[in-house]
């Protein structure tokens, strides 16, 4: 008997199937994983295997099995056993998903009382054991912080170490690692390995392929809610059926797709590309640029120059100090010492009021748009509130607004919509698209799409590639995704520890990486395996 068995699964939504006839079996120690993107049906799959579809939600199935128990009509309460001590849940978004009332230690303490017989006591030691396991530094101090007070790579370890608390026989991951660095993420797919090899089911969702193929034992590859190919990942990957699963293959950034663009095209507005001025200055300079927080050195003596048209990837582990230097180069943070040029002059050491003319010249597109986003917002109400400090008229706006989103290839239609109403992919446009409201010179990039499935990536990479030449634009392009920054990037900076170990162009440093620290990194990227014909 397979440990669950489902077998023609549906979920619909009113006015829209989510799911439809969908079948599958997970063994003990097995990996089957969920592949598609954004909008295919992965995440509703977990969720209606636990019983969290939503109330709205129609869920059916001619068998819904785990280890012989009938999961369909369980009461709220039944859920409630099974969730944490025989299904494990881990969700994407780990800030949501975490208790901010609670610390790390109490909410890993709390699935371990409620699951589990360990005595009070012990319990300590316990969540201490779980939150090394899945490689978080300095347990002691992180078990007593709460989430916001954790990178969102140590959120999501955290958010693991609670799922896994009781040790459940099924795990379903969901996009567990996309927080994630390359060590840690090696670190977190060493985890699931070992719970595998003791015998853990594994449901594993993921737009990362390249980790996918590393663990999967099975692969089921999911558009519009149904199943479009499914197979080992040999025959997957090596000998793709469908148009679509060859599709995503080809969507994959990697030092073969440099130059060419990793989508057919899209239906963006077009101009005459922009001549670059030539400058003697680089668009963005830092000098010996230090920061530190109650004595922990988070950016230590950064020397950094961002040359006029080029993409400049910044790359490190969670917890480097990129974000951090991000902010010191936007100058919402002050460092505590060093100095941050724009253009050759003064920006850093200015005041907030003499820098307020120059702050549309240097613009931001973060790692999550619906967190910057007023959710009580329209896009067209996010597209004008940048326009305001702009000088034209306020009976232009909406044309204005339309043409932004035709610039990032979405239509008019778009501009009635809130965030939520939004896929990531759409939500990430619009962010990209109140950035160039301002007509910016320079684009600082933080993560802009780790959160994106394999084929919107793709899209959003191609886009700003488009709108580089386009706008003449300059961009700082920070990422954890190595394949992403070499695909993008004319020059790359090694961040470890606060401080720039290495730099250079793109393909001189990740084919011969001098530093111990980036050749680390190299080596934990996941790759596609090479399958013998």
């Amino acid at each position: 008997m397979p440990l669950l068995n489902v077998e023609n699964l549906s979920v619909s939504f009113p006015g829209a199937a989510a799911i439809r006839g969908l079948s599958f079996t997970v063994d003990a120690g097995q990996c089957v994983a969920i592949v598609g993107e954004s909008g295919s049906g992965k995440s509703v799959t977990a969720r209606a295997l636990v019983g969290l579809a939503g109330d709205n939600a129609a869920v059916s199935a001619d068998r819904l099995q785990l280890d012989g128990r009938d999961l369909l009509n369980l009461s709220p309460s039944q859920w409630r056993s099974v969730r944490g001590r025989q299904i494990g849940f881990v969700l994407q978004d780990a800030l949501v998903s975490l208790d901010p009332l609670k610390t790390v230690g109490s909410e890993i303490n709390e699935a371990l009382i409620q699951h589990t017989d360990i005595p009070r006591r012990a319990a300590r030691q316990k969540v201490l054991d779980l939150l090394t396991s899945v490689g978080i530094p300095d347990p002691e101090q992180r078990i007593d912080q709460f989430a916001h007070q954790l990178s969102g790579g140590l959120r999501q370890r955290a958010l693991i170490a609670s799922a896994i608390a009781a040790g459940p026989a099924l795990l379903i991951a969901d996009e567990p690692t996309t927080a994630l660095d390359v060590i840690v993420q090696a670190q977190i797919l060493s985890l699931l390995r070992e719970m595998k090899a003791k015998g853990t089911g594994l449901i594993l969702i993921s737009h990362d392929l390249a980790v996918v193929a590393s663990l999967a034992d099975h692969i089921i590859v999911l558009k519009d809610g149904a199943v479009v190919e499914t197979g080992s990942p040999k025959q997957v990957f090596s000998a793709p059926q469908a148009a679509y699963t060859r599709a995503l293959l080809a969507a994959i950034p990697s030092v073969q797709t440099k130059g060419p663009r990793l989508t057919a095209g899209m239906d963006a507005e077009t101009a005459s590309p922009i001549e670059q001025a030539p400058s003697e200055w680089a668009a963005l300079e830092a000098r010996a640029l230090t920061k530190s927080y109650e004595g922990w050195l988070v950016v230590d003596n950064v020397d950094m120059k961002l040359q006029t048209g080029e993409t400049l990837g910044l790359v490190g582990a969670s917890g480097s100090g990129k974000t951090t230097l991000a902010r010191l180069l936007l100058a919402l943070q002050q460092p505590n010492k060093g100095k941050v040029f724009l253009n050759g002059k003064p920006w850093s050491h200015l005041t907030e009021r003499q820098r307020r003319p120059l702050r549309p010249r240097l613009q931001l597109v973060s790692q999550d748009p619906l967190g910057s986003f007023d959710p009580r917002y329209k896009v067209i109400d996010i597209l004008t509130e940048a326009l305001r400090i702009t000088d034209l008229p306020k009976r232009e706006w909406t044309a204005r607004a339309t043409q932004l989103l035709q610039f990032v290839g979405l239509s008019e239609t778009h501009l009635s919509r809130r965030p939520r109403q939004l896929s990531g992919g759409q939500r990430q446009r619009v962010a990209i698209a109140r950035a160039l409201a301002m007509q910016p010179d320079i684009l600082i990039c933080d993560e802009p799409v780790s959160a994106l499935d394999v084929s919107t990536q793709a899209q959003v990479l191609d886009l700003l590639e488009d709108l580089k030449r386009q706008f003449g634009l300059t961009i700082l392009f920070i990422s954890h995704d190595l394949g992403v920054v070499h695909h993008v990037s004319d020059r790359v900076m090694v961040m470890h520890a606060g401080r720039i170990v290495e730099e250079g162009p793109v393909d001189t440093v990740f084919a011969h990486p001098r530093d111990a620290y980036t050749q680390g990194l190299l080596a934990a990227l996941p790759r596609l395996p090479s399958y013998e014909a």
